[in-house]
């Protein structure tokens, strides 16, 4: 979801040079269109870790510094997931995979029953800026998905977009950040409702300042996925945290602690943003400078991290976090791909590991 920055973003130009999406794209999905089609050739192979040397980070400001090493990644590919059936609510795409997003722009769908991790693809996506300058694409802080298989993004900057995981077209928002602090930046998570079909996408302010302070108190919001809007619901007590809601209606935060503090599992209420319960999650702290975001699938938390290292390596973690147990986070994987910043799962994900 966040990036724990250490000098203030200014909106600008980014200089990833991708091709700009048409003006006007609309993301309906044409008839018996099915998931790869309009967004480039498939089969990119599984994520392949490869050495240290094969990653190059880009400058704070810069998405990008990989030209696909090691993921087989590259401009004008998409491969999602395969389906048996054709993209719609709560079909494979959306019931089976966690979807994580890299500071770099690139897509990767991640299996909980498995813990397979495969690239999608390079996002294309430019954003326009309240001055009329073009950014040649978006550079994520944070993402949502919904039941319908569409990534909601956040860009560093303060800007939505949507993206169709199925065909990898994606579409701005006319979302505007707010002209002071609150929601220019915001880990986002889809809850369900309670009743069938039915999904809020909801917003937790971050200040990304790079540490939290005593008393720290964040704003939750609801943002309204077709006016493209928020509004407020109050505040809780916690800093900044990533989100995931569950099928069930719950709220989940993965909450940064104070400076060499463990990170904590926080559940909100839904609302009015006050914080439920905190979690301890000894052996995860959340640094400066740190990528962090998680998603709940099977009844169990994934938390995804990717703390600054000696190396420069940048390589996420994922732990894998079962709060019934009593039993702290269990590392599963730790060669996954520099700077996982979002990672986004429907509602439609079970809540119980399937038999």
């Amino acid at each position: 979801m966040l990036r724990a920055l250490r000098a203030v973003v200014s909106a600008g130009v980014l200089s990833l040079s991708l091709a700009a999406c048409a003006r006007g794209m609309t993301l309906d999905r044409a008839a018996g269109e099915s998931a790869g089609e309009g967004g480039g050739a498939g089969g990119v192979p599984a994520w392949d870790a490869g050495e240290p040397g094969d990653v190059s980070e880009g400058e704070v400001g810069e998405p990008g510094g990989r030209d696909g090493a090691g993921g087989g990644l590259g401009k004008g590919v998409w491969s999602p997931p395969p389906v048996s059936s054709g993209p719609g609510p709560c079909s494979e795409l959306t019931a089976h995979h966690i979807y994580v997003v890299t500071g770099d722009a690139e897509l990767f769908s991640f299996h909980p029953a498995s813990s397979e991790l495969r690239p999608i693809g390079e996002l294309d996506c430019p954003v326009t800026h309240e001055d009329g300058t073009l950014a040649p694409n978006v550079w994520p802080l944070s993402m949502a998905v919904d039941q319908s298989g569409f990534a909601w993004i956040l860009d560093v900057n303060g800007y939505v977009v949507r993206l169709d995981i199925a065909t990898g077209r994606c579409e701005q928002t006319s979302f505007r950040k707010e002209p002071v602090d609150l929601f220019r930046a915001f880990g986002m998570a889809f809850a369900s409702d309670g009743v069938p079909g039915r999904e809020t996408l909801y917003v937790r302010e971050a200040l990304l300042n790079g540490k939290t302070e005593e008393g720290a108190v964040r704003t939750l919001g609801v943002f309204d996925t077709r006016g493209h809007t928020v509004t407020l619901l109050g505040g809780g007590a916690g800093g900044d945290a990533d989100l995931t809601g569950t099928g069930d209606g719950r709220l989940f935060g993965f909450e940064r602690g104070a400076p060499g503090d463990t990170a904590f599992l926080s559940e909100y209420t839904k609302t009015t943003g006050a914080t439920r319960s905190q979690t301890p999650l000894p052996g995860l702290a959340i640094q400066e400078g740190a990528s962090w975001a998680f998603a709940t699938w099977g009844g169990d938390f994934w938390l995804f991290l990717s703390n600054p290292d000696a190396v420069g390596s940048g390589r996420s973690s994922v732990h894998r976090f079962n709060p019934s147990s009593g039993a702290p986070p269990v590392l599963v994987r730790d060669d996954l791909p520099p700077r996982i910043i979002g990672a986004g799962v429907s509602t439609c994900a079970p809540t119980e590991v399937p038999l």
